[in-house]
């Protein structure tokens, strides 16, 4: 089956679609996405092909395949047959991911991060000499401060914290928690 649209003008939607689906990008509309690439045919086949791509793209992100597994995954989609992807469109495909696949990615990992994570740590431990408390002199003191990178990467937030001994070992005893629960996930 023949492609309805040349090889730059796959490209040329390819490129649309990823802008709208992985950068937010809302000027990236069906009728835009129409109107650039020069589509012929009816609104309703185009929709229908650019739903066809999103779904392909959809796939090929979310298994974030390398050259290999993508070259297996088209050559399945030709042979399809409800709505096969064109032998054309093949060669357009794997030249968009060859050139995207690293920027999607990264796009995939930002949108799915929390709020922020942990840019870096640094501590160091003081003893105090002097305090309002004889019993508080010359007890060691654990100073931690965070760096937290926001996940939109607009900033950096500093989270700076004491901690007694007794804290320390409480919050040694959830990591080793949370180490437990990641390994039982991940063996």
């Amino acid at each position: 089956m023949a492609s309805p649209l040349n090889a730059k003008s796959v490209l040329g939607v390819l490129n649309g679609l990823s802008r709208r689906m992985y950068f937010d990008d809302e000027s990236m509309s069906d009728d835009f996405l129409r109107e650039q690439v020069g589509y012929d045919g009816s609104p309703e086949d185009f929709h229908a092909l650019l739903k066809r791509y999103e779904t392909i793209l959809s796939a090929i992100a979310a298994a974030h395949m390398e050259f290999t597994q993508l070259q297996a995954f088209l050559s399945s989609q030709t042979k399809k047959r409800e709505n096969p992807l064109s032998e054309d469109d093949v060669p357009v495909f794997q030249k968009f991911w060859k050139s995207q696949r690293a920027k999607i990615h990264e796009a995939l990992v930002r949108r799915s991060s929390a709020d922020g994570r942990l840019a870096d740590l640094s501590w160091r431990i003081d003893v105090k000499s002097k305090a309002r408390h004889v019993d508080q002199i010359n007890q060691p003191t654990a100073i931690v401060e965070m760096e937290i990178a926001q996940a939109s990467g607009t900033g950096r937030e500093i989270l700076c914290f004491e901690m007694d001994e007794q804290h320390t070992q409480d919050m040694l005893q959830h990591i080793a928690d949370i180490q437990t629960q990641v390994d039982k996930y991940t063996k």
